[in-house]
């Protein structure tokens, strides 16, 4: 079995031979509730094409969005390790293809598996390192730009050019009100950077879309592809 997904590629041979004969496959649909704060992870989900949401509530019921993870990592990694409750929202961001495994089943292996300990750490560092960086750039950097990092980051997560998104979900992810997400969207469709209509952006023009991108996403690009070059 060739995985797209970039953990369950770095596994090692042992590693592999163990998990594998228990990954089941699934079929995520898009605003599919995955988790809720204060729920046990009992499943891993291993996105291969679909993009999964981690938001943070507030109590006034404001929603940010803090990572966003695709076929490169697992979602909610930590709180499966350590079978402590999740704080976050955990929902699919883009519908598409994932494979399942119990997180006993994943934490059985750890026992074992020194190797599988170092890769574990290195992705829930990576998802941290997204989650801190989120932090700064929300505070730093305009919504502009932080819209146009968060367009690339889910290109990147699901290997495509079209990104079904809503712009009530947009707003979620840049931490701005719809109408403001209506005009920065109009304006880089107007410059042919992206098309969108009825929930769904495509990009047309990726390197301007860079160029119109904060700081953060060459940041978040590089952590993307350490993942994806990490090898058994």
């Amino acid at each position: 079995m060739h995985f797209r997904n970039f953990l369950l590629r770095a596994l090692d041979d042992n590693d592999a031979a163990f998990i594998r004969p228990q990954l089941r496959e699934a079929s995520l649909s898009r605003g599919q509730p995955l988790y809720e704060p204060g729920d046990h992870v009992d499943t891993l989900y291993f996105p291969s094409s679909a993009c999964v949401s981690v938001v943070t509530v507030m109590r006034d019921g404001k929603a940010v969005e803090t990572a966003s993870v695709g076929r490169e990592s697992v979602p909610a990694l930590l709180d499966a390790l350590t079978d402590r409750p999740t704080t976050s929202r955990i929902f699919v961001q883009v519908g598409g293809a994932a494979l399942t495994l119990s997180s006993a089943v994943y934490r059985s292996r750890l026992t074992l598996s020194p190797s599988l300990v170092g890769l574990s750490l290195l992705h829930a560092r990576g998802l941290a390192q997204q989650a801190e960086l989120g932090v700064g750039c929300n505070i730093s950097h305009p919504a502009e730009g932080r819209l146009a990092r968060w367009l690339l980051m889910t290109q990147d997560r699901i290997g495509g050019d079209v990104l079904p998104l809503t712009q009530d979900y947009l707003a979620v992810m840049t931490g701005v009100q719809r109408t403001t997400i209506s005009l920065m969207a109009a304006a880089l469709k107007e410059a042919r950077i992206i098309t969108y209509s009825r929930g769904q952006v495509t990009i047309l023009h990726r390197a301007a879309l860079i160029a119109h991108a904060c700081e953060c996403y060459e940041l978040s690009e590089r952590q993307f592809e350490e993942l994806r070059g990490v090898e058994p």
